[in-house]
Order: structure tokens, then sequence, then C-alpha cells
């Protein structure tokens, strides 16, 4: 990848944050996305040259996870990039918040959609999951061979109660070699389902991969992760109208929607608000199509959907109503009568 030229004006041996990004556009934005705007600030006085994977080391993010940030701040107004004919990033210049107006800010409290037109759709960059080979018996058997993998199996089998499958070790390898595990995060993860009384390696995976997703790396981060994922969790389950835990399948939606969409918890409870006033049954897949459509529109925070949905109000207020032609009524020859004669006829007979 590139090295970035980093450009901008700033005071060397100071990083000075504008009180306009602190009160229009900071509180907006996710963590990654605020980390990135820092460290540019901070580093933007020595106008040195960058690669992405220096902040995503820097943080333990993804670099996907960094380029989303760059170009979020971009659409913000906050940054300009440049890009060489590849497409890949070459230069980032930053754009001080006080040059923008206060007025657009406030309006603008998600500066990334609330501008965008209803029927316009956005593509939100997806991290990139590794697809699971199809490992065949020398995979399994080098697997094996490597240190820890006997001690791993060991504690695997003692957690789940059972001798685990070709299948299991299968979605262990995948874990540990393509989603980048290791032995300590793979522990972690299996005593994290196993408290969640899931012990399929078909749950124990999809958690795995939404924590790749979420760029977390260390056990530590893990720890933090389960924390903000299961009062998420409880959260959503509760705007559902559900009290217990989510079964498979509920898991599945909801890592969907906290991971690979990555919708802030509050645009989730939205979409579910929406949901129990429109049905009591199969909510999940209900609420599911809600945040798909919000996903492909790039709808990515509250004020982005109140803006879509009020334009799309707007404009269906907008559309004339045709008046209904009652012509066809006065096309037919209308009979007349003699009402006298014929009352006079009724009472002689």
């Amino acid at each position: 990848m590139n090295r970035i030229t980093l450009t901008g004006d700033e005071t060397p041996g100071a990083t000075s944050v504008s009180n306009v990004f602190i009160d229009y556009y900071m509180k907006e934005a996710n963590d990654a996305q605020i980390k990135v705007y820092l460290y540019l600030l901070r580093n933007v006085a020595s106008n040195h040259s960058f690669e992405i994977g220096d902040i995503a080391d820097e943080f333990n993010h993804t670099e996907k996870d960094v380029i989303r940030a760059l170009k979020y701040w971009e659409k913000a107004g906050l940054l300009s990039i440049r890009y060489d004919e590849a497409g890949e990033i070459i230069s980032v210049g930053l754009i001080p918040a006080a040059q923008t107006s206060r007025e657009a800010a406030s309006a603008v409290t998600a500066p990334v959609l609330s501008i965008v037109p209803v029927a316009e759709k956005k593509t939100v960059t997806k991290p990139a999951v590794p697809e699971k080979p199809s490992y065949g018996a020398d995979d399994l058997r080098s697997f094996k061979m490597e240190p820890g993998t006997e001690e791993l199996i060991a504690i695997t089998e003692s957690y789940l109660g059972k001798t685990i499958s070709p299948a299991d070790l299968r979605s262990l390898l995948y874990i540990h070699r393509e989603l980048n595990f290791n032995f300590e995060m793979t522990d972690l993860l299996l005593q994290y389902c196993v408290s969640k009384n899931k012990k399929s390696f078909h749950y124990i995976e999809s958690i795995a991969v939404s924590w790749y997703e979420q760029g977390i790396k260390t056990p530590a981060q893990a720890k933090d992760g389960i924390s903000g994922y299961d009062r998420n969790v409880k959260d959503i389950m509760a705007a559902l109208g559900k009290n217990a835990a989510p079964t498979i399948k509920e898991s599945e939606f909801i890592n969907r929607w906290l991971g690979t969409y990555a919708f802030p918890k509050e645009v989730i409870l939205a979409a579910c608000e929406r949901t129990v006033m429109k049905t009591d049954t199969d909510r999940f897949p209900y609420a599911e199509g809600i945040l798909a459509r919000w996903n492909e529109q790039g709808l990515h925070t509250l004020a982005a959907v109140e803006a879509s949905e009020e334009e799309y109000r707007r404009t269906k207020k907008s559309v004339p109503i045709r008046p209904v032609n009652d012509s066809r009524y006065n096309q037919y020859t209308r009979s007349k009568y003699d009402f006298a004669a014929l009352e006079k006829f009724i009472k002689e007979n």
C-alpha cells in the first residue's frame, strides 16, 4: 500500500481540536473514526508520510476500518483525499473544522448521509472476511502437529463435553489460521460461547467472524467487546419483545447488524421499534429487511434515517392526487319521469 502524504495547518508541539468538531461532529462518529481523526491532527505538524497500516497497528483496527474512517471524514468535509490511478490513497489533507459553517455543521449532524437523496444508494465498505477453505486430511494432520493444538483440542472437548468431530476441527483450524486467532483468543472465544450455553461450532464460528469484523485481535479487546456486545444483545432482544437469550439464528441476525452492517445500537433499536409497530411475528426477518435497506442506502445514523424518512414523506405529499372522473356517469341517458302522472295512476289503481 502507498505511503500517504499528510498535510494541514497545525502548531508543532500542540494538538488543537476545534470546538466545532467537538460540538457538531464528534458525537456522531464512532470510536475508530474519532481515533483516526485525532491521530491525523496529532501528526499533521510533522508533515510526514504514513501508511494505512501504521494507523491500524496503532489502534488495533483493520486497514479497512481506517479507510472507512478517512472516507467518513472526507464526506463530513474535514478531509480532502487524493487517489492515484489505481484508486489507492496517496495524500490526505486536513480541513480545519473552524472553517466549516456552524450553521451547516448544525444542520448536518450526520455529515455522511443527511444530504444524500433518498433514491441514491451508497455502498458501505464491509470488512472482507476470509472464506473458509475446504480443508483436507493433510491440513488437519498438519494442524494437529502444531505446538499447542493438542492442548487446545483437549480444552475444547472439556468445554463442550464431547469429542470434537473432523468438522469441528476444521472450524478450529479456520478460526486459528484464517481469522488469526491465537490459542489464548480461541480459549476466550470458547469460554464466552459456553457461558451463553451455545456449544455448536456453527455458533462459535459466527462469533469468531463477528470479532474479526470488529477488528478484535487481543483478549483485552475481546473482553471489552463481550461486555459491550452482551449489553447490545440484551437491549436488541428486549426491543423485539424477547426476554430469553438469542437462538443461533437470532444471534446470526444480531451479529450481522452489529458486525457486518456495523450499525450503532441506536439505529438497530430504531429498526426494532418500527418492526414491533408492524408485526407480532417474524420480527427478526422484518427488522433485517429494514436494516438491510438502510445499509444499502448508506443510512448509518439516526439523523440520516430520519432525514431519509422525512424526504420520503415530503415527496409523497407532493404527488398530486388525481380527481375522480365522474364523466362516465354523465354519459348515460337519463330517464325523464312525469311524477305527477305517476302519482295519479297509483291513487286510481
